[in-house]
């Protein structure tokens, strides 16, 4: 079934530059960049309504900058992907080098960025710096992929966010069940994506949950989890499962119900207190 049109797509394309203007759109991508080197999307006001409204969508493409852009959707304000099954994981066409800072986002469905969950190209070298969430309808940052999805997640850095309101919660990781299963999935252990060297540190958090990294696979665990230097409210606190090189340190957080970290084969600093 064919989808709804995107509003701007450049495709293969070089030194891909959108600057000082606005759009609206409804139910579906508004700014879907692929195969592109070399993107600036700065001074943007982006609006959409409706399921499947992301604002600018990530696809394959390397060194991209994200700056100075205010974005409220219907989905995604910002999705980093690279391609699914067999088809994304064949090309092997990551998407890599991006930076996304000084931008004010909100969302009235999902996640205002979303790293995925169409990985199989590989993602590496996101960062996410001097950015306020204004209201999240699920989490604020969510990094999700697929077993058969294949390839990796990696390099993912956040810092200096300010979180207003997320209901869902900051930050959710989900590597094993996010997204339609693929026609042509990545067969076997090949197929579950490896993932390292997460960091998130100078975080103001009103959330629901402060971390669910719960839905990890344990033949691959994540390798560097590292957060630091979070302030702020939040219904429930941290859920961490299959992580090595964990780095909890300064986490200074009330108004919470249950357990402040609840962990399942969880190694590294700052376990046992990290406040």
């Amino acid at each position: 079934m064919p989808r709804r049109p995107v509003l701007i797509e450049p495709i293969n394309c070089i030194d891909v530059r959108l600057d000082g203007f606005a759009t609206e759109h409804q139910s579906m991508w508004l700014i879907h960049p692929t195969y592109c080197v070399n993107v600036t999307a700065k001074n943007l006001v982006i609006r959409s309504t409706g399921g499947n409204g992301d604002g600018i969508d990530v696809d394959s493409c390397k060194n991209v900058r994200i700056e100075s852009c205010d974005i409220d959707t219907g989905d995604d304000c910002i999705a980093i992907k690279s391609g699914r099954g067999m088809e994304g994981y064949r090309l092997a066409r990551p998407t890599e080098n991006v930076l996304i800072s000084h931008c004010t986002l909100g969302d009235s469905i999902f996640a205002c960025i979303g790293i995925g969950s169409e990985t199989s190209g590989g993602i590496r070298n996101v960062r996410i710096e001097h950015c306020k969430f204004t209201h999240a309808k699920s989490f604020a940052v969510y990094i999700k992929s697929n077993t058969g999805r294949g390839a990796f997640i990696e390099d993912i850095s956040a810092r200096d966010l300010d979180v207003a309101t997320a209901p869902g919660g900051f930050l959710r990781i989900n590597l094993t069940g996010s997204g339609i299963k693929d026609p042509e999935p990545v067969p076997g252990d090949e197929g579950i994506p490896s993932a390292k060297n997460f960091s998130f540190r100078n975080v103001k958090v009103n959330c629901g949950t402060l971390v669910d990294a719960a839905q990890t696979s344990p033949v691959k665990p994540i390798n560097g989890f590292s957060l630091v230097d979070i302030t702020g409210t939040c219904k429930k606190a941290i859920t961490l499962a299959n992580l090595t090189n964990a780095v909890l340190h300064d986490i200074h957080v009330t108004g919470y119900e249950g357990p402040f970290l609840t962990q399942t084969n969880v190694s590294g600093a700052g376990l046992e207190d990290p406040k």
